[in-house]
């Protein structure tokens, strides 16, 4: 298969493939959390879980078979390990941010222990849910 300039190749695949970059499952998902997160049994929490998880497992290997379609073949194994690396830090990123907004909202709330911590979590998935935005938004940015 002919490798293509990264621009011109994402842009010919995000044409093609664009919801992919944050698919609406992932958007439901993370809106429900968002609006709601204080009110949430286990059980509507597991569910919407399960619902985000699918679709970050729909989108995950496409996005990285794209960007990886972009590298040379000697350069797909070194590609790999970067996108890996990456995933992983933005992880441990994402952790500790939301960790760091629950824990501050433990600390300067009034309330209950419960009552803080619900309220820092959708705190914490409403700072998602902008970074998530701009995320989407960049990206289609890119593509233009």
């Amino acid at each position: 298969m002919p490798r293509h300039q990264p621009s011109a190749y994402l842009s010919q695949t995000a044409r093609r493939e664009g919801w992919l970059a944050l698919p609406p499952c992932r958007w439901v998902a993370l809106l429900i959390f968002t609006l709601v997160a204080r009110h949430l049994a286990n059980p509507f929490i597991a569910t919407v879980y399960v619902l985000y998880m699918a679709g970050m497992g729909t989108c995950m290997g496409s996005v990285m078979t794209s960007a990886l379609r972009t590298l040379a073949d000697n350069q797909q194994t070194e590609g790999n390990a970067i996108l890996n690396t990456l995933q992983q830090f933005a992880g441990a990123v994402g952790t500790s941010l939301s960790a760091v907004v629950v824990a501050q909202s433990q600390t300067y709330l009034a309330g209950s222990q419960a009552y803080t911590t619900a309220v820092g979590t959708q705190n914490a998935f409403i700072m998602l849910t902008v970074f998530a935005t701009v995320i989407w938004f960049s990206y289609f940015k890119v593509i233009k």
